[in-house]
């Protein structure tokens, strides 16, 4: 562990990231990016430029930072080139205009989820103080480059909320670990931890028929404001609403099997973790907050086992829908180490396996400390974190683990794990986060994933790409050529309305029989 949070946190004092598939990048102003697919623009400048109402601010909270440290280009798709001004209005932010150009680049880097392990790392190294100095001149560039509504990485909630509560907890962790900073740093900490809160509750993104992970993050983001703020009659207004908020949206997000609604397993993971850390943030407030009742409790359980029960052979889960690498805290991310070949063909030396979900099991347990569980989730534990290839187990008998709510149907003896997708689109209908899959599957012999689904590669940026990797030629089904089981829009990238209607109608010990009729019959 300590080798990989060396080699990682190493790469984060050189402002290097490895975000969204970019291999390890140092971003910084005036830079030259690689660009995407042939699409590539120079727009890096080489100092930041706030506007004028927030010139002198901006000025006076950069004269705090170290001489010595470089200011990091939060603006910027280090991707593509393509930069957003820092002196634009959040809601008149434009972005999905350009090709090759991803507005999620600056948004990853801007949710600033490096920062809790620079903590770890400092406690790993007996205190280092580079640690707590980076993390303070971070923190400090990103409010001096990103005034309160101003700028890209205002536009989207729920990266505020997923940014503060990694700026809280990594402080928190700093400051347990014995660091210490000046009172001029925490008063503006403090300031701009408010400035986060008042800006979630003024652009929740709540809609009457569609809640998804985003609203979850909001509320979630603004439990982790209120908590860590001194009591006032505004803040415990906030806390009472996203506690009350939490409740009902596991509810809604969740089915009672412990599936979410979002038709992802990787989406699983992400509403499963913020779900799991707020809830152990409300259980350490004051017991005046309302209890949670038993079914919440219960489907907490169900979400870990839900991913324990799709989890490959391998210790990996599959791909069922998108797969954005989303993520609310990284505490303890698997990392894989590269040879030096590997290395040289990656551009990278340590890669994260984000298909590890084994970390959202051991998260939930600390609550129930099921053996089943922390057997389960040993080797996302803090003492052993790094996957080893090839690493698999072994079912001792014939397992069926079934979720018609999700649309999965799980197999599993000694020698086979076989997972079929057939049922929902997810999300209430709009099929967000959906792929046509109906009647795909993914297969595992002695341990061997052979039988895969392709993933997801890329949003907004090139439309045609996302949709090539939503369509039913990319997955493992049957195919009529010129036909999708639900229509594709490059206007529409995150809606897939269900025409197929994929249902199960026959299911037993050694057989399941589906159908579907998006080609316009059975």
């Amino acid at each position: 562990m300590s080798e990989m949070f060396s080699g990682i946190t190493a790469n984060y004092l050189q402002h290097r990231f490895d975000l969204l598939g970019s291999g390890w990048v140092q971003v910084k102003h005036g830079m030259s990016c690689r660009g995407l697919e042939g699409y590539r623009y120079e727009m890096g400048n080489s100092t930041p430029t706030v506007n004028a109402a927030n010139l002198a601010e901006s000025k006076r909270i950069l004269a705090l930072i170290d001489n010595d440290y470089t200011l990091i280009d939060w603006h910027l798709d280090f991707k593509s080139g393509y930069r957003w001004s820092e002196a634009t209005w959040y809601q008149d932010i434009t972005y999905g205009h350009k090709l090759g150009v991803d507005v999620k680049v600056p948004w990853e880097l801007a949710r600033m989820q490096h920062l809790p392990q620079l903590a770890f790392q400092y406690a790993l190294t007996d205190k280092d103080q580079i640690y707590p100095r980076e993390f303070r001149n971070q923190v400090l560039d990103f409010m001096a480059t990103n005034p309160p509504r101003f700028g890209v990485n205002w536009c989207c909630t729920m990266d505020v909320g997923i940014r503060v509560a990694n700026w809280l907890v990594a402080y928190d962790l700093f400051c347990a670990y014995g660091a210490e900073f000046d009172e001029t740093f925490l008063k503006l900490f403090k300031r701009s931890v408010y400035e986060h809160g008042r800006h979630i509750i003024n652009n929740l993104e709540w809609y009457p028929d569609l809640r998804s992970n985003h609203y979850l993050s909001d509320i979630i983001g603004l439990l982790y404001v209120a908590a860590y703020l001194p009591a006032t009659s505004e803040v415990d207004a906030w806390l009472a609403f996203a506690v009350d908020e939490v409740i009902k949206e596991v509810k809604t997000q969740f089915h009672p099997d412990g599936s979410n609604f979002e038709a992802s397993t990787s989406y699983h993971r992400l509403s499963g973790e913020l779900v799991i850390y707020a809830t152990l943030l409300i259980l350490s407030l004051p017991k005046s907050l309302p209890k949670f009742p038993d079914w919440y409790i219960k489907r907490l359980q169900k979400i870990a086992e839900f991913t324990m029960d799709i989890t490959r052979p391998d210790g990996l889960i599959p791909q069922i829908g998108d797969n954005d690498s989303g993520r609310f805290l990284k505490l303890f991310p698997v990392y894989k180490k590269l040879t030096v070949a590997e290395a040289k063909a990656r551009y990278l030396y340590w890669m994260e396996e984000g298909l590890d979900h084994r970390h959202l099991v051991a998260a939930i347990n600390a609550l129930f400390e099921r053996e089943d569980l922390t057997k389960f989730a040993g080797t996302a534990s803090i003492e052993s974190n790094v996957l080893k290839p090839k690493q698999s187990f072994k079912v001792l008998k014939r397992q069926e683990n079934h979720y018609p709510d999700f649309g999965l149907f799980i197999y599993k003896t000694q020698r086979i794990y076989l997972i079929v997708r057939c049922g929902s689109v997810g999300q209430n209908g709009n099929g967000g986060h959906a792929h046509n899959d109906q009647l795909s599957f993914e297969l595992c012999v002695d341990g061997v994933p052979f039988i895969v689904d392709p993933g997801t590669y890329i949003y907004t940026p090139l439309p045609k790409r996302r949709n090539a990797f939503r369509a039913t030629a990319s997955h493992n089904t049957l195919i009529v050529e010129g036909k999708e089981q639900n229509q594709l829009e490059e206007t529409q990238l995150f809606a897939l309305p269900d025409k197929a209607y994929a249902k199960v109608t026959e299911q037993s010990e050694y057989k399941i029989k589906m159908e579907h009729r998006g080609f316009g019959k059975v």
